[in-house]
């Protein structure tokens, strides 16, 4: 049972301690706290399991009946049940404030521990093991052929206690080392397999830094780090050279990768917002100035010395954004279906993003659509047309989720369940 110590109005801190150590002692006190951080732990995996549980149920259930959100006799039934499970997701995604990609994940990790790993299942879903644990499990078993169902009761055996006793660092060393125990297929063959998957990933951080991350077999990563550690050193060994060997493999990853101080260096398109008084460099003026922060678009905001260099680098710029345009037409008649380039300039200030709700695809990956469709009169102009990419496109159009338009401007989402969710504001 939680211990809880009343304070008397005007009582400090230290006299409410020393009145609970006379009470009870400092001992049952630091107990009952400890088992209460114990009960909680129990009681947010068992709620974390039963979400998951009821995402996959929902899914598995708009499966059977596609017509909830889609006119089944407007498409064949396997295209209807696909786009009726991508409405829920969108939907679960609208109702929870998370990425479509994590509903899918749940599902996914919930269809298997319940199927492939029901031992570890049941201890998950009884508050025995973290969810951090349940998913690597659920992670490790989608390595293992889908034919050989020995193979997932002994991954089920090997890590069900484990799971349960060991941190999520620990677990994952683990669970790793039994599934190599038990893979069927051998090294090569599943090092051939990886490989295949190789890529890489840009992830923004704040103050105008971000990581860049690469998957690829570990013998290149190993010879890329060799690489930028001996460059590194050498850099490190010069006179009057003051950056840590940290910086310096950063900065010579950074300078390969991108030509820096060669003839085949890069000169990426890279799009920057600014306000024109940062040009001007004039401190008087900028701090009379609109406090418009400078974006890098796939980025976000970045300080203004940054933006000055960027631009001062480019072979060429067109006008910042934030200096008026004039003169341009954004609203046409009904005889024009494609937007302008203004057009999808002005879209491209004002929706960095895809307009469905909790999606971040950037504009460049998206279409313009009609919010009012073309078909049924609706114009080509900036206040009916907003970016959606192909997975939102095809939705809107082909299910019975629908979109309106709020008096600021907003698109607002509809499903058949009565659901409604605005589309969410720029992100800076």
């Amino acid at each position: 049972m939680f211990y809880y110590c009343g304070m008397d109005e005007g009582m400090d801190d230290a006299e409410a301690n020393s009145i609970a150590v006379m009470r009870d002692g400092p001992v049952s006190l630091l107990t009952a706290l400890l088992d209460s951080t114990d009960v909680f732990a129990r009681s947010i995996a068992v709620s974390q399991a039963a979400q998951m549980a009821m995402i996959r149920e929902a899914i598995v259930t708009i499966r059977r009946n596609p017509g909830v959100y889609v006119r089944e006799e407007s498409c064949p039934r396997p295209e209807a049940v696909r786009l009726a499970a991508r409405a829920v997701v969108m939907e679960l995604s609208w109702r929870l404030s998370l990425p479509e990609s994590t509903i899918w994940g749940r599902f996914h990790e919930a269809e298997t521990l319940i199927d492939r790993l029901p031992n570890l299942w049941a201890q998950f879903s009884a508050g025995h093991i973290n969810y951090r644990n349940a998913r690597e499990a659920a992670a490790v078993s989608w390595s293992l052929p889908d034919d050989d169902p020995s193979a997932f009761a002994q991954l089920d055996d090997a890590l069900v206690d484990k799971a349960a006793r060991l941190t999520p660092p620990q677990f994952r060393k683990a669970a790793r080392a039994a599934r190599e125990r038990i893979h069927p297929k051998n090294a090569v063959e599943r090092h051939q397999e990886a490989r295949q998957r190789r890529h890489v990933e840009v992830e923004p951080a704040d103050d105008g830094m971000a990581w860049w991350s690469l998957f690829t077999d570990a013998a290149t990563v190993m010879k890329i780090e060799a690489r930028m550690d001996a460059a590194a050193r050498r850099q490190h060994a010069a006179d009057g050279e003051t950056r840590t060997l940290a910086q310096l493999r950063a900065d010579a990853a950074g300078d390969v990768l991108t030509g820096r101080g060669t003839a085949y260096e890069v000169k990426a398109r890279v799009h920057v917002n600014s306000p024109v008084t940062i040009l001007l460099n004039d401190p008087e003026l900028l701090a009379r100035a609109h406090t418009d922060r400078s974006v890098l678009e796939g980025y976000g905001p970045i300080d203004d010395e940054t933006a000055r260099h960027l631009i001062s680098d480019a072979p060429s710029f067109r006008r910042v954004f934030t200096d008026p345009i004039t003169g341009a037409d954004l609203n046409m008649d009904r005889r024009v279906y494609r937007p302008t380039a203004v057009q999808r300039e002005w879209l491209r200030r004002h929706h960095s993003e895809c307009d469905c709700p909790t999606c971040s695809r950037r504009i460049d990956a998206s279409d313009i659509d009609h919010r009012l469709d073309w078909n049924f009169g609706g114009l080509t102009n900036v206040d009916n047309l907003a970016p959606l990419c192909d997975g939102h496109h095809t939705p809107k159009h082909k299910t019975k989720i629908t979109v309106t338009r709020t008096p600021e401007g907003r698109s607002l989402w509809h499903t058949p369940t009565g659901f409604e969710r605005e589309s969410d504001p720029p992100p800076f």
